[in-house]
C-alpha cells in the first residue's frame, strides 16, 4: 500500500502543479488582463482536447492493471502497449484538430486566436502524452517520489512561460515557448521509456485488449471535457463578454486549489488502493476512508476562499477580477459537488466499467454547457454559477447509483463462482 513518503511526495506534486499554474495566470493578468487569461485557457483547453484522450483513458487503464499485477515483465509489457495505444489516439485527435482550426479559430474565439495557434497547442497535447505515461506507469507502482521529480521539470516549463509573458512575448511567442520546451522533455523521457519497454509477446496481445477497453472512456471523457469548456467560454464570451469569461475562469481557477488536490489525492493515493481493493470488503472501507480524507478538508477550505474571495482573486489576478458573493458562493458549492462525484468516478474507474463511466461523462461538462446554451438569454456570472451546480448535482447522482449497481452485480459475480 502507499507509504508515507508516497503521500508526501503526492501533495508535493499537487501543490508544485498548482503553484506554476496560479504563477503563470498572475503573470497572464497583469500582462494582458482578463481577456489573455480567457484566451490562454482557450488555447489550453486545446492542449487539453488531445493529451486526455489518452490520459483520461488509456493511462488510466495502465495506473489500474498495473497496480493488479505482480511481475515486472508484464508491468512492462503494460507500458509499451500503452504508450503504443495512447500516442495513437492523441494523434489521431491532434489531426483532427488541424485539419478543422480555421473553423475552430472563428467558432471557439471569434477570431481573437490565429488558426496556426490550435495546431500549435494539438502538437503540445501529443508531445504532454509522453511524460504522462510514465507517472501513470509509476503511479501504478506508487512511486510517487520519481513523479514528483517529472512534476518539477513541467513547473520549469511553466515558469519560463511565464518568463516570457512578463517579457511582453504574444500569445503566439508564449504557444511556441510551450511546444518546444515540451519537445525538449518529451525527447528525453522517450530516450528513458524504451529501456523500460518490454518486447512483444502473447500475454502483450491480452494486455492490449484490457487497455483498448478504456481508449473509449478517453475519447468520451477527454473529448468531451475541454471541448465543453471551449464551449462554454464561447457561449459566454457571446452572451456576456470575455472579460466576464476572464472573472470566472479567474474564479474556477481560485477553487482549483482545492478541486485539483482532491483530484490528486483521489488519483495519486486512493486509485491504486481502489483498484488493488476492488471486489473485496476493504473497497468500501477504502471509499470511507477516501470521502473523509477528501470531503470534509475540501469543504473547510471552499468556505474559506469563498470568505476571502476578494482577497484571493485580487492576490492570484489582480483587483479587477470582481465577483458577486451569490455567483463566488454558488461556485464554491458548485466545486464541492464536483469534487464528490470524482470520488464514485474512479471507484468506476478502479471496477472498470468503462460504459457507465462514458455515459455519466455526458452528465457533467457537456450537460453544462447545453444548460448555458439553452439559457443564454439574459446571462449573468450568477445564473452561470447556478447552472453549474445543476450539472455536478446531476452527475454525483448518477456516478454514486452506478458505482452501487457495480459493486452488487460483481458481488453476486463472486458469489455464483463459488463452488456448491
Amino acid at each position: 500500500m502507499t507509504s508515507i513518503n508516497s503521500v508526501l511526495a503526492a501533495f508535493a506534486i499537487i501543490f508544485v502543479d498548482l503553484i506554476g499554474r496560479a504563477g503563470l495566470d498572475k503573470v497572464l493578468a497583469l500582462a494582458g488582463g482578463p481577456t489573455m487569461v480567457a484566451l490562454w485557457a482557450q488555447l489550453q483547453s486545446v492542449v487539453e482536447l488531445v493529451s486526455a484522450v489518452t490520459m483520461a483513458g488509456v493511462l488510466q487503464g495502465l495506473t489500474v492493471l498495473v497496480a493488479q499485477v505482480d511481475m515486472v515483465r508484464d508491468e512492462r509489457c503494460l507500458l509499451r502497449n500503452a504508450l503504443r495505444l495512447g500516442l495513437g489516439t492523441s494523434l489521431a485527435v491532434a489531426l483532427l484538430v488541424a485539419v478543422a482550426s480555421p473553423e475552430l479559430a472563428v467558432w471557439l474565439t471569434r477570431g481573437r486566436i490565429e488558426t496556426g495557434l490550435f495546431v500549435l497547442a494539438a502538437l503540445a497535447g501529443c508531445i504532454t502524452v509522453i511524460p504522462a505515461t510514465l507517472n501513470a506507469y509509476w503511479l501504478g507502482k506508487h512511486m510517487q517520489q520519481r513523479m514528483l521529480i517529472l512534476a518539477l521539470l513541467g513547473s520549469m516549463i511553466l515558469l519560463l512561460v511565464a518568463a516570457s509573458a512578463w517579457f511582453g512575448i504574444s500569445l503566439r511567442g508564449l504557444i511556441w515557448t510551450q511546444t518546444l520546451l515540451l519537445a525538449v522533455l518529451g525527447l528525453a523521457i522517450w530516450h528513458y521509456l524504451q529501456k523500460l519497454r518490454q518486447p512483444r509477446d502473447e500475454q502483450g496481445r491480452e494486455y492490449y485488449r484490457k487497455l483498448v477497453k478504456f481508449v473509449p472512456v478517453g475519447l468520451a471523457i477527454g473529448i468531451m471535457s475541454p471541448v465543453s469548456m471551449l464551449l462554454v467560454r464561447s457561449i459566454l464570451s457571446g452572451s456576456i463578454s470575455w472579460n466576464d469569461v476572464g472573472f470566472l475562469q479567474a474564479l474556477w481557477r481560485s477553487t482549483e486549489w482545492v478541486t485539483a488536490t482532491a483530484a490528486g489525492v483521489l488519483s495519486l493515493i486512493f486509485l491504486p488502493r481502489f483498484s488493488s481493493t476492488y471486489g473485496s470488503a476493504r473497497f468500501s472501507r477504502e471509499m470511507l476512508r477516501a470521502g473523509l480524507v477528501v470531503l470534509i478538508p475540501a469543504a473547510f477550505f471552499l468556505l474559506l476562499i469563498y470568505l476571502n474571495q476578494r482577497f484571493m482573486l485580487a492576490l492570484l489576478y489582480d483587483t479587477r477580477f470582481v465577483v458577486s458573493n451569490q455567483a463566488a458562493a454558488l461556485i464554491m458549492l458548485g466545486s464541492w459537488i464536483r469534487i464528490a462525484s470524482w470520488l464514485f468516478l474512479f471507484g468506476l474507474f478502479s471496477a472498470h466499467r468503462t460504459r457507465l463511466i462514458m455515459a455519466g461523462e455526458i452528465l457533467s461538462l457537456p450537460l453544462y454547457a447545453l444548460l448555458l446554451w439553452l439559457f443564454a438569454d439574459g446571462m449573468t456570472l450568477e445564473r452561470t454559477a447556478w447552472l453549474y451546480v445543476v450539472s455536478y448535482l446531476v452527475y454525483l447522482a448518477f456516478n454514486a447509483v452506478a458505482l452501487v449497481y457495480s459493486s452488487h452485480r460483481t458481488a453476486i459475480a463472486a458469489i455464483e463462482a463459488e463452488p456448491a
